[in-house]
């Protein structure tokens, strides 16, 4: 099991994706594809927690020949993760109104699996590997898991109901009338 971490780590990202993330007032709900299409924009939001999907990737790619490299990856995608929990208020993409964050769903907790599982594995390997033994190469089961997560991703991009409109969040709100009467 210990030589198919990879592939536990892709499964745990691929299974996050099947619930919702975060929880926002007024019964409102972030789905975890909605969150991980989002999130680049973040930077104007500023919420960077998103940038540790292109961390968690890195460390995946990196995991056998810079392993070193790959765990401090994996342990910056874990901080940015982490960082979510600071989160405040997100826009939803039905109204574009921000609402604040109640609580985080199952995707969440399944992503930040990933990423935690990923790193405690990584260190396990880097630690067996100065003992002598062999860090594991790329299995069968890997391929086709990221094959399947850039399936994801596409399909994500192309659905209509997924999609956000940034312009609609930043736009500024709609000038306020004042009844010169009434002061």
């Amino acid at each position: 099991m210990a030589r198919f971490y990879v592939a536990i780590t892709l499964a745990l990202y691929l299974l996050s994706l099947c619930f919702d993330a975060i929880y926002l007032s007024g019964d409102s709900r972030l789905h975890a594809l909605q969150a991980m299409l989002y999130g680049p924009w973040g930077i104007v939001m500023q919420v960077f927690s998103w940038f540790a999907n292109p961390l968690l990737g890195l460390a995946i790619i990196t995991h056998r020949r810079w392993r070193w490299l790959s765990l401090v990856l994996g342990l910056g995608a874990l901080y940015l993760a982490l960082s979510s929990l600071l989160v405040e208020r997100l826009p939803n993409n039905q109204s574009y109104d921000f609402l604040d964050v109640t609580g985080f769903g199952p995707g969440y907790y399944l992503w930040l699996a990933s990423i935690s599982f990923f790193c405690a594995a990584q260190a396990w390997w880097c630690r067996q590997v100065l003992k002598g033994a062999q860090m594991p190469g790329w299995h069968w089961l890997d391929g086709g898991l990221a094959i399947v997560l850039n399936i994801t991703i596409v399909y994500a991009i192309q659905t209509p109901s997924l999609h956000f409109q940034l312009k609609k969040v930043i736009e500024p709100p709609p000038p306020i009338q004042i009844d010169k009467d009434a002061i």
